[in-house]
């Protein structure tokens, strides 16, 4: 076993906590939740439990900035992309073998490399497009994250609030018409009261906020934090409720990862896990959370595998599409294990062939 140096243990939970929002939230989509009209007290447990687990990607991009922001601009740090494209390579390899003989869906070398090219060789693999852009800004974020004072870093991350947030909030109403707030689901024709143009720039905005909480704490207490979380969570809840209410659930810019309500309720999550202390972790079980979390990526990436899997049977054997939510625990504790499970063996083999080419 390598030497390694003492691991913030907490950091390694908050990744895996991570990848089991991201296996939680693709239970939705995946138990045909979505297809069903929106109304009573079940829907409403779920659209709040549904919106809650949306935290799960801008918790990776906190997580990011939280560690990558002393990275400076050097050839060493352009290095860092290949294991993350080697491990889009090997389960798109591993996902597309299972397509071909599992799933009746055409698969060769040429739909397999044009797959790969259009980020495309897993279901879940817009992450590694999205991530690639962030990893070649990140050495220019740094610099200007570091240069400036905590006045100023404060004020530039309420700038990009602003930016990423505000419209997701405010630009979603249709005010000539007297049931914009009654059927709220029926109006798609909004008023724009601000600028929208920079949406789009949300994992910087996440980025920001990472680097801004590794320098400066959030001041506020476990039982602040825990109260308002959980408010957050159940109003961020209601108001999918109500903006779906009647009809089937709507994906709009309030409930996507601009939305000020996951930027809160990822914030305070963050903060909240930061407060799990691990003292003094042996060797041993640095060695298993950095395998472990190693393995994060590979398990986001094959993940969509399993899917197909354990709802394929799921969905045939309990047809009442609102009682599946009961075996959401088990389901996703399934799909969270194997997918984990085998990033991990990928992973061991990856060292294993790293060491005895250096050796």
């Amino acid at each position: 076993m390598k030497k390694i140096n003492t691991r913030n243990i907490t950091l390694d939970i908050i990744r895996l906590v991570a990848l089991l929002f991201v296996i939680s939230v693709h239970f939705f989509m995946n138990s045909k939740f979505y297809s069903v009209k929106v109304s009573g007290i079940n829907m409403l447990i779920m659209i709040i439990f549904q919106s809650f687990f949306l935290i799960c990607v801008p918790l990776f991009l906190i997580l990011t900035g939280y560690l990558q922001n002393k990275k400076k601009l050097e050839k060493k740090y352009y290095k860092g992309i290949i294991k993350i494209l080697l491990v889009y390579l090997i389960m798109s390899i591993i996902y597309s073998v299972f397509i071909k003989l599992f799933v009746n869906k055409p698969m060769n070398i040429k739909i397999f490399i044009l797959n790969l090219l259009k980020f495309k060789g897993t279901d879940y693999a817009w992450y590694i497009e999205m991530y690639i852009g962030l990893f070649l800004l990140i050495p220019f974020l740094n610099i200007i994250f570091n240069k400036l004072k905590e006045k100023e870093n404060k004020y530039l991350l309420i700038t990009l609030v602003c930016l990423v947030c505000l419209p997701s909030i405010l630009n979603i109403y249709r005010f000539d018409t007297t049931t914009w707030w009654t059927k709220p689901c029926i109006s798609n024709k909004y008023v724009k009261l601000v600028p929208s143009f920079w949406t789009g720039i949300y994992p910087i905005l996440y980025y920001y906020l990472g680097a801004y909480l590794s320098k400066y704490k959030l001041n506020i207490s476990i039982k602040k934090n825990i109260l308002y979380l959980s408010l957050l969570t159940i109003l961020f809840g209601l108001f999918n409720f109500w903006r779906s209410n009647g009809h089937t659930y709507i994906f709009s810019s309030w409930n996507r990862y601009q939305s000020p309500f996951i930027f809160m309720i990822a914030l305070l999550t963050f903060n909240l896990l930061l407060n799990i202390k691990v003292n003094k972790p042996s060797k041993k079980v640095q060695y298993i959370f950095k395998l472990t979390t190693d393995s994060v990526l590979g398990a986001y990436l094959i993940s969509n595998m399993f899917d197909k899997v354990v709802y394929k049977f799921l969905n045939e054997h309990v047809v009442n599409i609102l009682n599946r939510w009961m075996y959401a625990p088990i389901v996703i504790l399934i799909v969270f294990i194997c997918s984990l499970g085998l990033s991990i063996c990928v992973e061991l083999l990856y060292r294993l062939i790293k060491n005895k080419s250096f050796s």
